[in-house]
């Protein structure tokens, strides 16, 4: 019977005490800083980075050109070999010089043979273009040979024309690149590892005997038993693209 009564009583008490308190402190809005917002999984998440003025802007003048100085040593260039060459060219990595270039080429065709698109002999067309550098891919086709002479005499007579018909035009012999070593054992078509150091001792003393440049591209490519690294080629011979990287990154340091 007396608790209601006594309930009351303390309900009015404790009302009286929390309005004393809040008129004797009045809280300023502008003193009194708001509280932090507890940790949620999307304030704690680590945020994206804000895009780089190098991602989002357009490439500067300078930097477009410092990328065209690298292939700068082509300019007005061509290229001329065999399917070693058609692969360089379908990669792209150099854009500003001419290639011909034909599966199957050699030494001897390429005084007959055309281009896929073009409509007299290889060497004909070539000479008429007044390059100033000519980097040459001869030897692949010619491993099976029975004589490594007529290849030195006849890659002799692809410089004396050029020597003849454009004088001014600097000749880079490139020299053959090692197989891997399944495809060495194979010995497939005269295509050995032993067969290409012979090839390449032979160019390299006949560009000394012509008076023009030899390009020891062997040298970057091969390892140390002799060998084209087996993840080089996917079929043992012709570089991937990494490969042709280090080809033609060769070539500027020498050219």
């Amino acid at each position: 019977m007396h608790r209601p009564i006594a309930k009351s009583l303390l309900f009015a008490a404790l009302l009286c005490v929390m309005l004393s308190a809040c008129q004797s402190a009045p809280a300023s809005s502008e003193d009194t800083a708001s509280p932090s917002p507890s940790p949620t999984a999307a304030a704690t998440a680590t945020p994206s980075p804000e895009p780089s003025s190098a991602s989002s802007e357009e490439p500067s003048s300078s930097a477009s050109e410092t990328g065209d100085a690298s292939n700068a040593c082509f300019e007005n260039s061509a290229f001329v070999g065999n399917s070693m060459l058609e692969d360089l060219d379908m990669f792209g990595i150099i854009d500003n010089a001419d290639f011909y270039a034909k599966t199957g080429l050699t030494v001897t065709s390429v005084f007959e043979e055309s281009t896929v698109d073009g409509s007299q002999p290889i060497m004909d067309e070539v000479t008429s273009q007044n390059y100033d550098k000519v980097f040459l891919m001869f030897g692949l086709n010619e491993l099976g040979w029975s004589y490594s002479d007529v290849f030195v005499e006849d890659y002799g007579k692809i410089i004396d024309t050029f020597q003849e018909k454009c004088p001014d035009t600097e000749i880079y012999v490139q020299s053959l690149f090692p197989v891997s070593k399944e495809r060495s054992d194979q010995n497939l078509y005269g295509v050995t590892n032993d067969r290409i150091v012979e090839y390449n001792n032979l160019l390299k003393q006949l560009a000394e005997e012509k008076g023009v440049h030899y390009v020891d591209v062997y040298s970057a490519m091969v390892t140390e038993d002799g060998t084209l690294e087996d993840s080089a080629s996917p079929d043992g011979v012709h570089p991937n693209m990494e490969y042709c990287e280090t080809w033609v990154e060769y070539l500027r340091e020498h050219c």
